[in-house]
């Protein structure tokens, strides 16, 4: 019977290090939508112009790489956890990584649509998505039998764990608040048509 595959450090090193490659690549795409502002003037002042404009694009840069290196720390940690690895956690660190490489999309499109409830619903979910894949990485890699080395505490197995629930909790929040949030006027009360 042919061995699937070695088992031990190396083989949870190669992981490491092709996950790294991929939220290299991520970060890389995530920079490329913020774009230099074209401009019909020179000078300070229409720089400055230019550059409040991208503003919206600006921020959605930062707040998905913020997001990205979030999780880079964290399967860094699960990581520097694991034994060994199986082909199952193979697999739903495949999911993770592609979660993580649909960012990009949603981080532009809500960069270019400020205040778009859609372009906001789809950065929600790409998080959402990132966050729950890498929760089930987590909790594949936690169960009985585990992948975890045994010097990991069971106590330390379990706050980790009950971590990697906050991000999934908070993403779903937020995309349950978004389609709500398109029905509520922000504009303050409407006035009664005169008659």
């Amino acid at each position: 019977m042919a061995v699937l595959f070695r088992t031990g450090h190396s083989e949870v090193t190669r992981i490491e290090a092709f996950t790294d490659g991929v939220m290299a690549i991520v970060i890389t795409l995530l920079m490329l939508e913020v774009k230099l502002p074209e401009m019909d003037l020179e000078g300070d002042t229409a720089i400055w112009w230019a550059l409040t404009e991208r503003l919206p694009i600006i921020f959605a840069w930062i707040l998905s790489l913020a997001f990205v290196l979030v999780f880079w720390v964290a399967h860094h940690g699960l990581m520097r956890q694991l034994r060994h690895a199986d082909r199952g956690f193979l697999w739903l660190n495949g999911l993770f990584l592609l979660a993580i490489s649909f960012v990009p999309f949603p981080t532009g499109l809500f960069g270019e649509f400020p205040g778009s409830v859609p372009a906001t619903f789809l950065l929600s979910l790409a998080m959402l998505l990132a966050a729950t894949s890498f929760s089930l990485m987590h909790w594949y890699a936690s169960r009985p039998g585990d992948l975890l080395a045994p010097e990991v505490p069971l106590s330390a197995r379990r706050k980790s764990l009950r971590r990697s629930l906050l991000a999934p909790a908070l993403a779903t929040a937020i995309l349950v608040a978004v389609p709500v949030l398109f029905f509520v006027p922000l504009g303050g009360p409407t006035p009664k048509p005169s008659d």
